[in-house]
């Protein structure tokens, strides 16, 4: 994920959200920049609020107001994420067909993960180990703009997470008619989210190169349910 703590945050592209607003996304966007640093040399588990709020600048109580939980956090990021999945498939072109949406999701996940491994990893510990259904705030207008100052309609791209965009992306394709009519879309949904979340362990205990591991899963199981890839 592109984020750092020199961020600085454009003034202009903000002016039409409230002062509240404004204020609400800075300090949880400094909070969310706060948590990534930390993930550098600390895995989930050794990140404490106390630090978060120093590097942050917050007090703690500041810090409840925001995210009731440390969980919280990792469940704003994957929407932060998610949003940036959605920018690259714009970008790339990749938007408009279910295997396009697929493959943006994995390329750019993979290309993100080599910056720091880690992340990736806790992202799918944490939600393996977790039982409970967390507070999930959505991102704000504000949240997006200040996130994507320069990109049009960014208040409009999907920030779902994993089974969010898989979901789309299978919606788009049934609409393209890129798989058969007859596939059980439910079950193959559940089998590219086992893809997203199982490759990545063999991957690194393998020492394999993650993007290519991950394509080609995708591919095998994308022409193996019937679908079509138009290159």
């Amino acid at each position: 994920m592109a984020l750092s703590l020199k961020h600085k945050y454009p003034s202009d592209s903000l002016l039409r959200f409230p002062l509240k607003e404004r204020k609400f996304a800075k300090t949880r966007t400094n909070l969310i920049f706060a948590f990534l640093s930390e993930f550098d040399s600390k895995d989930f588990d050794s990140i404490k609020i106390k630090d978060l709020c120093e590097i942050a600048e917050v007090s703690e109580p500041t810090f409840y107001n925001y995210f009731p939980e440390k969980g919280d956090l990792l469940l704003h990021y994957i929407q932060i994420w998610g949003l940036q999945v959605s920018v690259f498939a714009k970008e790339m072109k990749l938007s408009e067909s279910g295997w396009g949406l697929l493959s943006a999701l994995f390329r750019y996940t993979a290309k993100e993960s080599k910056k720091n491994p880690r992340i990736l990893l806790e992202i799918i510990s944490f939600q393996a180990k977790n039982k409970r259904t967390l507070h999930q705030s959505r991102l704000t207008g504000a949240e997006r703009v200040l996130i994507f100052p320069n990109t049009a309609g960014i208040e409009e791209l999907n920030a779902d997470g994993v089974e969010g965009i898989i979901q789309k992306a299978l919606s788009i394709a049934a609409k393209n008619g890129e798989l058969p009519e007859s596939t059980d879309w439910k079950s193959f949904g559940m089998v590219l989210g086992s893809c997203f979340f199982g490759v990545p362990i063999l991957a690194f205990q393998l020492n394999q190169n993650l993007e290519k591991l991950w394509l080609d899963s995708l591919s095998y199981l994308w022409r193996g349910a019937g679908g079509i890839i138009k290159d």
